[in-house]
């Protein structure tokens, strides 16, 4: 079942969650060994230090399952991130490795989870906590960074760039995931949920040189619900879709993994049957047709039967085309017959009872 939008809201927050984490706790190391050399930096720092690189991650995350619209919130969360990062590289009075590798961190960030406008917003906020921490410093610089304090930028260096790419890489599995999903059901037919007409052709294009080469033996069926849309017109479009639907659901169930059902159009349903012997086949489908007569819902108030032209595959058809109209001449047999029956080539299957 597809995850409603607060729900990837807050699955998109949870992504977010880890890399901000460790990324806070990699840049409380190195802004700690640069504010530790300033003797004089004041109580409140370290106590703002604790409460944004150690806290601020877990609080942003929970804020965001709490929304109404956790992605929204996540997003806001990200550019108050930015800020953040540019005060710290104020209060570390732009020292240049440890200023540039956060504000950098905080940039990719931005970008990789909303792209060139929060990239942009990113920045303007950046600029803006760097130059308010750098005006209560008197605008004293310090670029210098010793020995010591460019190993403790490290761990941020090569630990944080691997989180983000493997967090990056779990995404598009996933996206690899639901991009197959979506092209499967973009083969699907609406109502049913069996292959539209174009893909059960495309599967048929893909199984007739195959039959040819002697690889398979298929089948190849033409199903059509009796007089439908006299019921249509009748009973209402309602009765004539729970009609429709009991069909795909006998098809889908009652056939097995070696069929291959479609929808051909309307009240119409196309079939393969592959590696099944002509007498298998037709015993499966006048079961199927046998069962669609005696069915009975008090949503359909009346009786509903089907014509079904089967027909082998043969050497004899040059084309696709030659072997669905041989199974199309099959299937008018079977209605000219009298209707619910299976006309199997020339042979008429009469209706028990």
């Amino acid at each position: 079942m597809p995850l409603s939008r607060r729900e990837l809201g807050i699955e998109f927050a949870r992504r977010i969650y880890r890399p901000r984490s460790v990324g806070c706790l990699l840049s409380a190391v190195f802004i700690s060994a640069v504010l530790w050399v300033d003797l004089g930096t004041p109580a409140w720092v370290w106590a703002a230090m604790l409460a944004n690189l150690m806290a601020w991650p877990t609080v942003a995350y929970l804020l965001a399952r709490r929304a109404l619209n956790p992605f929204a919130v996540e997003l806001r969360s990200l550019a108050l991130d930015s800020l953040f990062a540019g005060c710290w590289a104020g209060l570390m009075a732009l020292n240049l490795l440890p200023s540039v590798l956060l504000l950098a961190m905080v940039a990719m960030n931005a970008m990789a989870a909303g792209g060139w406008r929060l990239f942009r917003t990113s920045v303007a906020l950046q600029a803006l906590g760097l130059l308010l921490m750098l005006s209560l410093k008197g605008f004293e610089l310090s670029l210098a960074t010793s020995a010591f304090q460019q190993l403790t930028c490290l761990p941020m260096l090569v630990i944080y760039p691997l989180i983000v790419a493997r967090a990056s890489y779990a995404v598009s599995v996933q996206l690899a995931v639901h991009k197959k999903a979506f092209k499967l059901i973009s083969k699907l037919d609406g109502m049913t949920r069996l292959l539209h007409h174009a893909s059960w052709r495309e599967k048929l294009d893909e199984i007739f040189p195959r039959c040819r080469r002697g690889e398979v033996v298929a089948m190849l069926a033409l199903i059509d619900i009796d007089n439908f849309k006299r019921i249509n017109d009748e009973h209402g479009h309602l009765v004539g879709d729970a009609i429709i639907g009991r069909l795909a659901n006998l098809l889908r169930s009652g056939l097995g993994t070696s069929a291959v059902p479609g929808r051909y159009g309307g009240d119409e349903f196309c079939l393969l049957l592959l590696d099944v012997g002509v007498d298998d086949a037709a015993r499966q489908l006048d079961d199927i047709r046998q069962r669609f007569a005696e069915w009975a819902d008090v949503t359909v108030p009346v009786q509903v039967t089907l014509s079904i032209g089967l027909v082998p595959y043969s050497h004899q058809y040059a084309s696709e085309r030659d072997w669905i109209k041989a199974t199309d001449e099959a299937l008018y047999r079977a209605k000219r017959g009298g209707k619910n029956r299976l006309c199997v080539q020339e042979r008429l299957v009469e209706v028990d009872g």
